[in-house]
């Protein structure tokens, strides 16, 4: 009898132990999913401010390309794709990509931001590539839900950026679930 009893009070205990370790894991798991989708969010917002930043690059001061709009939201001062253009390599055209085996942020005089709703990823689109080129649409990151690119004084001298990262496996019907929502404004070095 005393036997029986023990037993039953070791399951009882074991079975509870078991049970809040499941409950802590699961918690890990959700909260390690959630730190990803920040360091994602993080990582998306700092390589776009590289590149935006590097909208109307005119290393030799050549006054030919003054006249271009770097940056161009597509008919509006707001929107989720980003056209950007620079002058590279000094030839006063925007039609370049630049062939090189250095580590260079943008290798193309005429891209796109945007992002591709259909795998929740940030892409460059390098418009100078043909269309079927392996090298013409570049992922930057993944697990975005939303992205919008703003003018906020409407003279395209900087950009709002407004993203919402998602957390990877995490279901939305949960209700500790929770989304990344980052801000920056980027100042174009031109300007």
């Amino acid at each position: 009898m005393e036997v029986a009893i023990a037993l039953a009070v070791m399951t009882i205990v074991m079975g509870v132990a078991f049970l809040l370790l499941n409950g802590y894991q699961r918690t890990y798991q959700r909260e390690e999913a959630y730190a990803d989708a920040a360091r994602n969010a993080r990582f998306a917002i700092s390589r776009l401010e590289e590149i935006v930043r590097s909208a109307g690059t005119n290393p030799t001061g050549k006054t030919a390309v003054n006249w271009l709009t770097f940056v161009d939201f597509g008919g509006g001062n707001s929107g989720s794709s980003l056209h950007l253009i620079s002058d590279l390599n000094g030839d006063g055209a925007t039609t370049s990509t630049i062939a090189s085996n250095s580590d260079v942020i943008i290798t193309s005089e005429n891209v796109t931001l945007q992002l591709n709703t259909a795998s929740n990823t940030i892409v460059m689109v390098d418009n100078n590539q043909p269309i079927d080129s392996t090298r013409r649409t570049v992922p930057i990151a993944e697990n975005i839900k939303s992205l919008t690119f703003t003018d906020p004084d409407g003279f395209r001298r900087q950009v709002d950026v407004d993203l919402r990262a998602t957390p990877s496996g995490a279901s939305i019907s949960d209700p500790r679930y929770r989304e990344v929502h980052l801000t920056a404004n980027i100042r174009l070095r031109n300007r």
